[in-house]
């Protein structure tokens, strides 16, 4: 059986690294959804392969938000809390077709190294306007923006965190969708280093909880 201690130590972990992540990958990457179609996207990272392949490694520990959203419901109260269980069902959803938006960064990196540009090209249009990509792109953005906006209004409503993180955690979303769909960069990276200071007070709250939980254990057993 996995002790208290070590599922804190994931949950502290999972939380803090994805979120880091999100933020560096958002700062490093030269594509953005404003740059408009695939042969827009192409050409604005031809010459940046390099950060479009930090980029895409980055995307690797971004999948940990995948069990770091659970821990933010954890922290949330969802065990007992409508508002939050319902946060975790609506971001936990928006993450799980990550691998497809994933493929789109690795196919942008290739075409633009590609020395039939245009035919990649059209293979990266293909795989844009497919509608699985269509479908989970939709639900990334609404089940993230509601998702977050839920867990952060529960996050101030259980009390576990201070409330300016609940609310970090709640604004991040927005900021994030502003950054991607206007291009603007530093109102992105705000949204992300908002969810990554959410997340750190979660991470704290996490080890409050958890030496709570044993020092309760602790006088059971005397």
């Amino acid at each position: 059986m996995v002790s208290s201690r070590a599922r804190v130590a994931v949950g502290v972990a999972v939380l803090l690294v994805s979120s880091v992540a999100q933020l560096l990958q958002f700062a490093v990457t030269p594509m953005r959804l404003s740059d408009g179609d695939a042969g827009a996207q192409v050409e604005v990272v031809v010459g940046h392969e390099k950060a479009m392949r930090l980029a895409v490694w980055l995307d690797v520990p971004i999948l940990l938000l995948i069990p770091a959203i659970l821990y933010v419901g954890y922290a949330a109260g969802a065990g007992t809390s409508r508002l939050a269980a319902s946060g975790v069902v609506a971001a936990f959803t928006s993450v799980l077709g990550a691998g497809y938006l994933f493929g789109t960064d690795v196919l942008v990196h290739l075409a633009a190294q590609a020395s039939d540009r245009a035919g990649a090209v059209e293979l990266l249009s293909a795989y844009e306007s497919n509608g699985v990509v269509v479908v989970v792109l939709a639900l990334s953005v609404l089940g993230g923006l509601v998702g977050f906006v839920l867990l952060g209004a529960a996050l101030m409503r259980a009390g576990t965190v201070p409330v300016w993180a609940g609310a970090a955690v709640a604004a991040s979303p927005v900021l994030e969708i502003i950054g991607y769909e206007t291009g603007i960069v530093p109102v992105g990276v705000a949204g992300y280093a908002l969810r990554a200071a959410g997340f750190a007070a979660c991470a704290a709250a996490l080890v409050r909880l958890g030496r709570a939980a044993a020092a309760g254990q602790q006088k059971v057993a005397a």
